[in-house]
This record gives structure tokens, C-alpha cells and sequence, in this order.
């Protein structure tokens, strides 16, 4: 997995902080990504300080070859928003996963239900198509 980090109006301090911090979280990332190639999967982390509200904003974005996630956070704490980005990161990454586990599911059950709906309609439609000639062979043989 490649990483890549971005950082910007941090001190030198911070920007140690930050890059340790992450270095301790990257097991936890590659675990998330374990089932696609290393050389596929991508960590981008953006962080920013604000200077005005002594606050940071850190960003995380996974390239996977299915899709691109992002989790942005902002906190008082550099790590507090890492912690919140990851979080942020692995319900969408969870999400995606079913999403393509269950994309041949529910197309194959869509289809099934389409073509049952067809079927019994179409079915109902030549009873009832019966039974009115039934009715009107009836009818008509009283009326001679």
C-alpha cells in the first residue's frame, strides 16, 4: 500500500506527531484492504491546521481499484481525527463491500420477481380471458 501525506500550516512537531500516529495505524488500514493487491491500493492523508480556531482537519482517502473513499474529519486533537476519518472510512469501505457482494444477488432476485410478476399476470390475464368467452359461449347458446 502506498502512502502519501499532505500537510499543511503544521510545525515541524505536529507534523512528526501526525506521521507517528499513522505509522501505528497503517496495520489497521492494510487489514481493511487485505483482499486486493498492494501495489492497487492507495492512502492519501491530507491534514491541515487552522490557526484561528486551534483545530485540525485531517483527511483520509483510499484508492482502490473499485472506487476512491474519503473520510474527513476536523477535531481539536490531530489524533482524535484521525481516529474519526478511520471510522468515517471503514463504515464506507463496509458499505462498498456489500454493495458488490450484493449486487448479483439482488439482480438475480429482481429478475426472478420481474419474471414471476410477468408470469402470474399474464397467466391471470388468460383465466379471466376464459372465463368471459366461457360466459359469452353460455350466454349466447340461451339466447338461440
Amino acid at each position: 500500500m502506498k502512502i502519501q501525506y499532505s500537510m499543511k500550516n503544521m510545525a515541524a512537531w505536529e507534523q512528526a506527531r501526525l506521521t507517528e500516529y499513522i505509522e501505528q495505524k497503517v496495520p489497521s488500514f492494510e487489514k481493511l484492504v487485505s483482499h486486493f493487491q498492494d501495489d492497487t491500493v492507495s492512502l492519501a492523508i491530507r491534514a491541515e491546521r487552522f490557526d484561528k480556531n486551534n483545530a485540525y482537519r485531517v483527511e483520509l482517502i483510499f484508492e482502490i481499484p473499485s472506487r476512491l473513499i474519503v473520510g474527513v474529519e476536523d477535531s481539536h486533537s490531530i489524533e482524535k481525527a484521525v481516529d474519526l476519518a478511520k471510522d468515517r472510512l471503514i463504515k464506507q469501505l463496509k458499505k462498498h463491500e456489500d454493495q458488490l457482494k450484493n449486487r448479483g444477488k439482488l439482480s438475480a432476485n429482481f429478475k426472478r420477481s420481474i419474471k414471476q410478476l410477468g408470469s402470474s399476470r399474464t397467466h391471470q390475464g388468460v383465466k379471466e380471458e376464459e372465463e368471459m368467452l366461457e360466459e359469452s359461449m353460455l350466454s349466447s347458446t340461451f339466447d338461440s
